[in-house]
């Protein structure tokens, strides 16, 4: 059977502690006015007065048994007061506070119930701060950019990342929405308020500054299905646009490319297998014209095998000190004729043969300037072709220039590209892959290649190639002494 309260059975004992002095008091009062009498036997002149005497007495012995309860009651009323004081403190956040558990009876249980509770709360508290923390620290460490809003579509969240996509507003300036201030675009806000509507998530790119960004809006749903609000992912898709857009282009420049000279070759032997030519002279001539197809497939095929191997990193280019001079006058030298043959005159500005030394590899300097050199003629039609140089004190820079068509400012960004032309049409003249090789090549020797040009004006192609430095030029006179000991 339960135990009985202590507060009810202070309470019974002081009602009857009342009670009984209060009739103590009252009836002495009354027997000693009325001189022992029973109210029937005594005057009526006695009644009155005696009645008032004892109703003084009671109130008397009612005030004297007010003080004694005070005195009962005062045990139990402190720790029920101090029981308030920690329930105040901990609705106002403090976990911390600790109710006196040492009360007898359920004054005592409640004390412990209330600690319980007060510890249970700082656990749930501190772990609710934990992953409050975690899942901040995750928020601001993604670099897609986050903002939720809630039902009423206030912003209640951002993240670091969000300042990269947009330009936040100075707080000065007055706008219609004071959300535009975190993200200039009313449309995205407009999408906010939609999803926030319908509750159907929505996805869509825009652009942002110089970014292609692609937002996902989500609808937040509480736990009985109201919406209680939206985030929205942003994603900087501006790398992977650009990359489509590479393959795109590069299949159709392969396709373009390799239909070309495979149309031209069943063009030619299509009348030979049906015997239509019958002329020799015909006949060689529809061969040189396949042969020469051929070889610009074979070109085509070599080049693109010579890029991806540059770009994967798979090729290995060793670089030693080396002297520009036979290099670049023997390319000249070869190359002169072929310009010769086009009508323009192939110059070397420089004396190379005062040219420092450079730390590079000779093939790949040679290949480079074949390269720049052939395009130089191909794209001249009158003029001259000018190769030259200078230097300081870190490294040599080659140019070289020609009097061509040049190339208009709007395409100087993509003349390095895979399959770039002058041309739009890409008819003839290369298969656009050579500047493309010329600047991986210089990108894996850690050097820089750039251009310089006006439409209708020519076009200066240039190059870096650096000094050896003294460890480099030491390796090279301990290689030289060492081949002639062997020699």
């Amino acid at each position: 059977m339960k135990k009985r309260s202590v507060l009810i059975r202070r309470a019974a004992l002081l009602a009857a502690i009342a009670v009984t002095i209060a009739v103590a008091v009252g009836m002495s009062a009354f027997f000693i006015l009325t001189g022992g009498r029973t109210p029937s036997a005594a005057r009526s002149d006695m009644v009155v007065p005696a009645l008032i005497a004892g109703a003084a007495a009671l109130v008397a012995a009612l005030a004297a048994a007010w003080l004694l309860a005070g005195k009962i009651m005062q045990p139990a009323m402190e720790p029920v007061a101090k029981l308030r004081d920690v329930a105040v403190a901990m609705s106002q956040g403090d976990l911390d506070i600790r109710a006196d558990e040492s009360a007898y009876g359920e004054l005592g249980e409640l004390g412990k119930a209330v600690n319980q509770l007060s510890y249970q709360l700082s656990r749930n508290m501190y772990t609710l701060i934990i992953e409050r923390n975690r899942l901040r620290n995750m928020l601001n460490g993604l670099s897609e950019g986050i903002v939720a809003i809630d039902a009423k579509g206030e912003i209640t969240h951002t993240n670091p990342a969000l300042e990269k996509f947009f330009t936040r507003q100075k707080t000065a300036i007055h706008l219609p929405d004071p959300r535009m201030k975190v993200i200039g675009d009313k449309g995205v806000w407009d999408d906010f308020d939609a999803v926030i509507q319908s509750g159907e998530p929505m996805s869509r790119n825009m652009q942002s500054k110089d970014m292609i960004l692609r937002m996902t809006i989500t609808p937040i749903v509480d736990e009985i299905g109201s919406i209680a609000g939206a985030v929205g992912l942003f994603s900087d898709i501006t790398q992977q646009e650009r990359l489509e857009k590479t393959r795109r282009d590069y299949v159709s420049n392969v396709s373009h490319e390799l239909r070309t000279p495979l149309t031209a070759m069943r063009a030619l032997i299509e009348p030979l297998k049906e015997g239509m030519v019958t002329e020799e002279a015909d006949r060689q001539r529809y061969y040189d014209i396949i042969l020469r197809e051929i070889l610009r497939l074979s070109r085509l095929i070599n080049d693109q095998l010579e890029l991806s191997r540059l770009q994967s990193g798979t090729l290995a280019i060793e670089k030693s000190v080396m002297a520009l001079d036979d290099v670049v006058y023997d390319v000249c030298d070869r190359y002169s004729t072929i310009a010769a043959e086009h009508g323009l005159e192939l110059k070397v500005e420089t004396d190379f043969s005062q040219c420092p030394p450079v730390y590079a590899n000779a093939d790949r300097v040679e290949q480079m300037l074949i390269i720049l050199v052939d395009n130089a003629i191909k794209y001249t039609e009158e003029g001259s072709v000018t190769v030259a140089a200078d230097w300081d004190d870190e490294r040599v820079v080659v140019h070289v220039r020609d009097t061509g068509v040049g190339i208009e400012e709007n395409d100087l960004p993509y003349v390095f590209d895979r399959f770039y032309k002058v041309d739009k049409a890409h008819s003839g003249k290369g298969s656009g892959l050579g500047l493309s090789i010329a600047r991986e090549l210089l990108k894996r020797m850690d050097e820089d290649i750039w251009v310089t040009s006006e439409k209708g004006q020519g076009s200066e192609f240039s190059f870096t190639l650096h000094r050896p430095g003294k460890s480099e030029s030491q390796e090279t006179e301990i290689e030289s002494q060492e081949t002639e000991v062997e020699s």
